[in-house]
């Protein structure tokens, strides 16, 4: 199905991506099992530009994450979408959700999944999330580099069980 999301124009398999999205393993790390908590219902216009191309928003394949002050600033968050980008092979679309400002950055990059098909990216930068599960917050970090902390973080959200 040929979806066009402003000037990018994707080929999408939208079935085969929802399949995916039901059936592709969850990282079980604090700060994942705290986004998936609640970020279906904190972000409604995010939940259905998302739907629009079969992708779960509570299901990401990835994710880089930091905990301070008992917020968790996700650094980023990745989704894959079965099917091709026709034009543009990156291309950002802003929008405003709630309080926040998303940007939503599309592209054909490779993020460690499940994926059998081809398949491109989108990442989600800009959310921010409270703790909100019923369990001890992480030990808390505040960034003083971004790089070590965040790569820290990435390599073990990429740990599935």
């Amino acid at each position: 199905m040929i979806i066009q999301k402003q000037d990018c124009k994707m080929d999408v398999d939208v079935d085969k991506t929802m399949q995916y999205y039901r059936e592709h393993s969850l990282c079980d790390c604090p700060a994942c099992r705290n986004f998936y908590a609640q970020v279906g219902s904190v972000f409604p216009r995010l939940k259905t530009f998302l739907s629009e191309l079969g992708v779960d928003i509570s299901r990401p394949g990835e994710t880089g994450w930091d905990i301070t002050d008992g917020i968790v600033d996700y650094h980023f968050v990745a989704y894959t979408v079965n099917g091709k980008i026709l034009e543009y092979d990156k291309y950002e679309i802003d929008i405003q959700d709630g309080n926040s400002f998303l940007s939503i950055v599309i592209g054909d990059r490779y993020i460690p999944n499940e994926q059998k098909d081809e398949y491109f990216v989108i990442y989600v930068y800009g959310i921010k999330l409270p703790w909100v599960l019923e369990e001890k917050i992480p030990e808390e970090k505040t960034v003083k580099n971004i790089t070590n902390v965040f790569w820290h973080k990435i390599k073990k959200c990429f740990k599935r069980e």
